[in-house]
């Protein structure tokens, strides 16, 4: 899953959902520049500022990945966002050995 964000000035922002991790490519006139964010030490729960939606590490301070609110669309900014909430779940309980509960285990 991919989310592209442009900016007439700032050139754009790639990103993208891959197996474990989030890929951010960012393309301004001059460099481009590309960075991995891996899902298991992203805090699922974001935080809006400043007319952006960010994801802060479960370990240290400051967001590791910062949107722009409803860009380049409203509909594609919500998959995308809860692709990556539930990827950052699921991968953080994978590395800590929790299992989510099912509906045979409940029984």
């Amino acid at each position: 899953m991919k989310l592209v964000q442009k900016h007439l000035l700032k050139g754009s922002r790639e990103f993208e959902l891959l197996d474990n991790e989030v890929r951010v490519r960012v393309k301004t006139p001059l460099t481009t520049k590309e960075r991995f964010v891996t899902l298991a030490i992203l805090n699922p729960e974001p935080v809006v500022n400043n007319g952006r939606l960010e994801f802060h590490s479960r370990v240290k301070c400051g967001p590791l990945l910062s949107l722009e609110l409803d860009k380049p669309d409203p509909e594609a900014f919500n998959a995308f966002v809860s692709a990556v909430k539930d990827r950052a779940l699921k991968e953080f309980n994978a590395f800590a050995g929790i299992r989510s509960m099912t509906d045979s285990d409940m029984r």
